[in-house]
């Protein structure tokens, strides 16, 4: 039996209609396009592409950082409780 998955369903609904809109405006929106400078467009468009790349990245970097965080405070919690032992320390040179 297969199971239905709204999210997909949703996805896809969205993407159609994105696209519809799309093709939609850019039928009627050609003298508009025309009159453009395209350079400008090219910088905008790359100065905001960087732009989010490096907030999503900060973002999923602070957020590693926290989960590395609560589970060395973990461990520490655990090796102080004697739940689980420290591992052996590397022999010392002579």
């Amino acid at each position: 039996m297969h199971r239905i998955m709204p999210e997909k369903i949703i996805t896809g609904a969205s993407y159609c209609t994105s696209g519809g809109l799309i093709c939609s405006g850019l039928s009627g929106a050609y003298d508009w396009f025309h009159g453009l400078d395209w350079n400008f467009i090219a910088i905008v468009s790359g100065v905001m592409f960087g732009a989010a790349t490096y907030f999503t990245g900060l973002y999923f970097q602070r957020r590693m950082q926290k989960s590395y965080d609560a589970s060395l405070s973990k461990y520490e919690e655990a090796l102080k409780a004697g739940i689980i032992t420290a591992p052996p320390s590397p022999p010392k040179e002579k």
